[in-house]
């Protein structure tokens, strides 16, 4: 959702102070329990327009960029979206007299700006000011105040509208770490804390705890809990919240400070024109629907406070146990600095604190490599590269440069290292499929520049149709200039039986197919079992390797880029396994899989928050003539010649990098149409 224009708000406002004066009146509380969260994978109605939202629920369907959602993508085993039933659930009431003392003092002050801030377009100037009033150590909207003994956090669209705010745990857009404020800690706090902020914490857990006792929930359950002051005459237009925590969560309210109920129009329901009005009398605890619309518009004199917080179950955190990525629980000291992206916060003092590249995808070149990074960087933590292949350990390799320092500030330059460095919690990398072919050039340039060990991926597809894919890719005239020299000439005038039958002889010449026969083109088993994994066999090998892979060209190697073993093998000797992933191009199209599933296991291999991943679209994908067709003789031998190769490749993984063999078989499995 884009910001709403200021003439939709104060148009807005219009019409919910016209509502104010006609009272409006109240939906009765009602308390349906708990929101289902298999009901908050996707918005009641992601547009404002009357025909695609305002449906009969019973025969709904909910349209996002042309596709109908019917089911839960985030979790298949929750039962299937559906239609909320209703958006509102009151859970009861509680005193809140307690929470009242601890936040009457400056609650209608107006809030503090930057004097070089611009003024929010729908703030009136009342709410604003820009010289603070004198310092207060108990006045907890004070926002120099927030700086000095809690923490200052921003909340673009809340500050956009002028809310003040008192913040008390907060946690990052994918829930990964947990942040508890000075103001609600209340021991083991370390020596920077102050008396005042302890007291503070020990009288906000108190306060607070009523209303977790009607929530049924456990202090370690939140994830977000602050007060908000809204001011008045402000208007909080229509809009459902947006973020990968708002599925996970459930969202509860509690009004704190509301001097007239009906002054107050709070508003909720699927669609802009089923929105009911909430009680907002204080102390009545409700749950609401986030994913549904909702707008909120204070026609009253003074600020309106609600204390606003969101709670996850219990099996959240054995979710993400499950996914590698647990969650973090972190107590702030006062005054701490943070770093915020949209999506992101970190601590200002673990800056640098993530070495980059987080990973690297190593190839192979063919099978899906485009793809997944265009999957992979839709992540608002996975930032791109400067360059997608970026090539800086083969063929940008800088020679002139004489010192490992030198070297290693170069090919940074390539990954944004100097402006990640604040957002220890965002990934970058790069997808150069070259490299793992190349491996004698680039693993010793892995390991000096980049000494931490980036996370490395490899996929891997039907080498068959990776080779025919290599060749109409190289042999096509659509493209750049600069890509039409990256591929190079050599192919433009042969056959595809040309090229593969020039590798093979390469091959053979450099010692590295003494169990091939030429004129049977069959495989010696014998001789392929006694040569395979021998020292003979690396050294060929290298040979090849060194003499037969050149910088200049894409135009080389169809076969052997389709020998996964031969390729992956001096990776694997070279890094410990748990630096490895490895998958197959064609699970990227399969049913059981899909793109969605290889994105969350690359996320799990990253450490990263899984993501629904909005654009599953194929990526660097081309129609081509395949040059296979109608040549069973030449698909016949390709077949005999990959099938030991290949089998060889699914041990090697289960022996080298612990893949179960169901897992490896399923890899080495590779017949597709996936292209």
């Amino acid at each position: 959702m884009g910001a709403t224009p200021p003439e939709e708000i104060a148009k807005q406002h219009l019409a919910a102070v016209s509502l104010i004066e006609s009272h409006m009146p109240c939906s009765p509380r009602i308390n349906h329990g708990a929101v289902p969260l298999y009901w908050k994978t996707k918005p009641t109605c992601p547009h404002l327009n009357v025909e695609t939202c305002d449906k009969d629920p019973d025969t709904a369907s909910v349209e996002v960029s042309g596709v109908a959602h019917d089911s839960n993508d985030a979790n298949p085993n929750s039962p299937p979206w559906k239609y909320p039933e209703w958006c509102i659930s009151s859970l009861g009431q509680v005193d809140v007299t307690s929470i009242v003392n601890l936040i009457t003092e400056g609650v209608n002050d107006p809030a503090t700006i930057n004097q070089d801030d611009a003024k929010p377009a729908n703030v009136t100037s009342k709410s604003i000011k820009s010289t603070p009033k004198q310092f207060s150590p108990t006045n907890l909207w004070d926002e120099d105040n927030a700086s000095r003994n809690n923490v200052r956090i921003t909340r673009p669209s809340h500050d956009a509208w002028g809310i003040k705010k008192i913040m008390l745990v907060f946690c990052d857009d994918f829930l990964n770490t947990i942040y508890t404020l000075p103001w609600y800690q209340t021991g083991g706090l370390n020596n920077k804390t102050s008396t005042k902020s302890v007291t503070i914490g020990e009288k906000m857990h108190k306060a607070i705890q009523p209303i977790l006792d009607v929530l049924q929930i456990q202090q370690s359950q939140m994830v977000r809990c602050l007060l908000a002051a809204l001011p008045p005459g402000v208007t909080i237009p229509v809009h459902h919240d947006t973020g990968e925590w708002v599925k996970y969560t459930h969202r509860v309210h509690v009004p704190i400070i509301v001097p007239d109920p009906t002054k107050v129009l709070f508003r909720c329901g699927p669609t802009e024109q089923s929105m009911e009005r909430v009680d907002c009398s204080p102390g009545h605890v409700f749950e609401m629907n986030n994913q549904a619309k909702h707008a909120v518009t204070n026609g009253g004199e003074d600020f309106r406070v609600h204390l606003i917080l969101d709670y996850v179950e219990p099996s959240f955190f054995e979710m993400r146990e499950a996914q590698n990525c647990p969650v973090q629980r972190v107590n702030l000291a006062p005054g701490e600095i943070i770093t915020q992206t949209r999506r992101s916060i970190d601590r200002a003092l673990e800056a640098g604190s993530r070495d980059q590249p987080s990973f690297l995808i190593l190839g192979a070149q063919k099978a899906g490599t485009t793809s997944l990074y265009e999957y992979m960087t839709q992540h608002p933590w996975v930032v791109k590269a400067k360059r997608r292949e970026t090539h800086c350990l083969d063929w940008r390799w800088n020679d002139a440069l004489k010192s490992t320092e030198d070297r290693r500030a170069h090919c940074l330059e390539f990954y944004h290292a100097k402006a990640m460095r604040p957002y220890p919690s965002l990934r970058t990398g790069d997808s150069t499929p070259s490299y793992l072919l190349d491996y004698y050039r680039v693993i010793p340039r892995l390991k000096e520049c980049f000494a931490h060990g980036p996370q490395l991926i490899i996929l891997v597809r039907d080498p068959i149709k990776r080779a025919a894919s290599h060749y109409a890719m190289v042999t096509s005239s659509d493209g750049s200039p600069e890509q039409m020299k990256a591929r190079g000439m050599e192919w433009r005038e042969k056959s595809f039986q040309e090229v593969l039958e020039q590798d093979i002889k390469n091959m053979k010449e450099d010692g590295l197919l003494p169990y091939w026969d030429m004129e049977s083109k069959t495989v010696n088993s014998e001789i392929f079992d006694t040569f395979i994994n021998s020292r003979e066999e690396d050294e060929a090998w290298e040979r090849y390797v060194r003499t037969r892979v050149p910088l200049n060209t894409g135009s080389y190697s169809p076969l052997a880029r389709g020998m996964y073993a031969l390729q992956c093998r001096q990776w694997f000797r070279s890094f410990s396994k748990d630096k490895f992933l490895v998958m197959k191009l064609e699970d990227m199209s399969s049913r059981e899989k899909g793109v969605q599933w290889v994105v969350n296991k690359t996320m799990e291999h990253l450490g990263v928050p899984q993501f629904e991943v909005p654009d599953v679209d194929k990526k660097n994908a081309r129609e081509y003539v395949d040059p296979l067709e109608e040549k069973e003789e030449l698909k016949g031998w390709l077949k005999r010649f990959f099938a030991p190769h290949n089998e060889r490749f699914g041990k090697m993984i289960v022996e080298e990098l612990g893949i179960s063999e169901i897992d490896a078989s399923n890899i080495v499995q590779m017949h597709c149409d996936y292209q």
